[in-house]
């Protein structure tokens, strides 16, 4: 038999197998153990930085606003064991930028310094915090909202109107007084869409532009949304003439030779269907029984729009001018009264026996209207059969008189009664 080495002979003894294997055991023990409690570095991100301004400055209303977001989070690196450091957050740190000088509106960089929280084991070091210094403003805050303007080129194709509308037309600026009185406008900005046939939907940025149309930073400022979604709508667009619409005119009256309008036709834009039922703009009725003999300009007619159209016309100011000042006036006091309009079942009586009314018309027509020729009509509908004197509202026949009219607003006393 071949002899076995001292090796194999110790490989084969159980007592010497066991030694051996407490050996191992123990130093693989040791070694772990003096591995975990070796120091390692964790950089922790994200924690937020803290900005206490003295009484003084909180009591006026004052506040501080970083550049952005991102400038509003510190990071913060340790050292210490490794088990506790595999349970550390962001939530174990304070970390302070240091405002204690600060006492009025400005920009200011500030020492940021970070803190172990005192509820958690202290058993491990801060050795940075990142950044070492932070900008920030001071101010009182402001907040304001600002409709969107288009900042980009659109149009449509000829016989076609363009017109922009967004999903939100609002955008809410939040940030120091002094950034936010800067903003003019607010505007969307995205490629130019000309030329254009159909609706084209578009998503803009959202840029600020002080009084001289400058771009503005937007550090500082919290805006509600920071893109704006919207559509370049294209419409039909038809032009029609504008209508000046009168109340008490005599019918026989002819105003063409000395009524101006301007402008004189208006383009709107709507559906086709909307489009094809307009054939004019009418203007807010000008009542004849306010007119004297004189020229009177009417600046603040409101066109009545038809439903479902809109005018696109930059200027859309309207201005009337009547001249009657070649007209005459006349004062005749009427006696004739005619009671109109009673309700069934009721009798009534007009107690007014006279009216002093001046009139106004063509020179040679007015010369031939006499008292006797006018009669008052005396409007009882709204009466409610009142055995009570009421003040109702009075207009005037004129016979054949149709060119001439009455000036100012007249009432007569009726008194009314069942049959």
């Amino acid at each position: 038999m071949k002899k076995r080495s001292l090796l194999q002979r110790l490989l084969s003894n159980n007592q010497v197998l066991f030694v051996l294997s407490v050996i191992i055991s123990l130093g693989i023990w040791v070694y772990m153990s003096t591995g975990s409690s070796n120091d390692t570095v964790v950089t922790v991100e994200q924690v937020p930085i803290q900005v206490v301004l003295p009484d003084e400055a909180s009591s006026s209303g004052m506040t501080t606003y970083f550049t952005n977001q991102e400038s509003a989070y510190a990071s913060v690196t340790v050292t210490g064991n490794r088990k506790l450091l595999g349970s550390i957050t962001k939530d174990d740190f304070i970390v302070t930028a240091n405002a204690s000088n600060v006492d009025r509106v400005g920009t200011f960089e500030l020492s940021v310094s970070a803190d172990k929280k005192s509820s958690i084991n202290s058993s491990f070091q801060i050795t940075n915090c990142t950044p070492a210094k932070v900008t920030v403003k001071v101010d009182t805050e402001s907040k304001k909202d600002f409709k969107i303007v288009p900042k980009f080129k659109y149009g449509a194709k000829d016989d076609y109107y363009a017109y922009v509308t967004y999903d939100n037309d609002t955008i809410t600026i939040t940030g120091p007084s002094e950034e936010v009185r800067a903003i003019s406008k607010v505007g969307a900005v995205t490629s130019d869409m000309e030329n254009l046939d159909a609706s084209k939907d578009f998503t803009a940025n959202i840029v600020l532009y002080d009084e001289n149309d400058k771009e503005l930073s937007q550090n500082y400022l919290t805006l509600s949304a920071k893109t704006v979604k919207g559509t370049v709508n294209i419409s039909p667009q038809k032009t029609v003439p504008v209508k000046t619409v009168f109340v008490n005119k005599p019918k026989d009256l002819n105003v063409s030779e000395i009524l101006t309008v301007d402008p004189e036709q208006v383009s709107i834009a709507g559906t086709e269907e909307d489009l094809k039922r307009v054939y004019s703009v009418s203007l807010d009725e000008i009542d004849f029984s306010t007119l004297k003999n004189e020229k009177r300009h009417f600046d603040s007619l409101q066109p009545k729009i038809p439903e479902g159209c809109k005018i696109i016309d930059n200027n859309s100011v309207f201005k009337v001018t009547l001249d009657l000042s070649g007209f005459s006036s006349k004062t005749l006091t009427i006696e004739q009264f005619k009671l109109n309009n009673l309700p069934d079942g009721y009798k009534g009586e007009v107690t007014t026996k006279n009216l002093k009314v001046t009139f106004y018309g063509p020179k040679a027509d007015l010369e031939k209207l006499t008292a006797a020729k006018v009669t008052a009509i005396v409007d009882a509908s709204e009466s409610n059969g009142s055995a009570v004197a009421q003040d109702l509202p009075v207009s005037f026949n004129l016979e054949d008189n149709t060119t001439c009219w009455a000036y100012g607003a007249h009432l007569a006393s009726v008194v009314t009664e069942e049959k």
